[in-house]
């Protein structure tokens, strides 16, 4: 089964046994955590994920830094990861956690590019305008990258809306690159 099926299928139990203490708030909250916990001590990610560190002394790190911060059925997910050797799987499933959370919600995550920072005003007004063509609660992940010139790129799960320099760039250099110059003057038949 490829990590991805499994990652799934992993963030579907913790989600639906969220749901049915009704804490998706709070082990989302919970989960978050420990991914930043893990994430932010490169010892730690290492200890974890290593294939040759034993199970039982995984399980002893987690419970010294865990057990009495996570709410005792999501400690014991995390244990059953390492019983299953599914630890590896961990940053996955904490993305899909909060997908299948955002869903219930109503909530949608989208991704923007943006050549120079967005004002909070203009951060306000996309996620405002985005709001209302997805009929969702919208929150923005803002990054910076100067080489698309200027314009906006907006991801939202797998949909794309380039609307930057870069792109407008190209198209016209495409389009100028089909056109074909005569003796009387420019034409783009081919």
């Amino acid at each position: 089964m490829q990590m991805n099926q499994l990652a799934d299928k992993y963030a579907q139990a913790i989600y639906e046994l969220a749901v049915e203490n009704n804490k998706l708030e709070s082990v989302g909250k919970e989960l978050a955590a420990v991914g930043s916990t893990i994430e932010g001590q490169e010892e730690l990610a290492t200890l974890l994920y290593h294939p040759r560190v034993p199970a039982e002394a995984k399980k002893e790190v987690l419970r010294q830094i865990f057990q009495s911060e996570l709410t005792d059925f999501v400690y014991k997910f995390l244990l059953l990861l390492v019983d299953k050797r599914r630890e590896t799987a961990l940053p996955d499933i904490l993305k899909e956690y909060n997908q299948l959370a955002n869903q219930a919600r109503n909530i949608a995550e989208a991704e923007v590019t943006t050549a120079l920072p967005l004002t909070p005003e203009e951060e306000e007004a996309l996620a405002k305008k985005l709001s209302t063509v997805t009929g969702k609660q919208v929150i923005l992940k803002t990054n910076i990258n100067k080489s698309i010139i200027g314009g906006v790129i907006v991801r939202m799960g797998d949909k794309l809306i380039d609307g930057s320099v870069a792109r407008q760039m190209q198209m016209l250099k495409t389009a100028l690159m089909n056109m074909e110059v005569t003796k009387i003057g420019v034409t783009n038949e081919i």
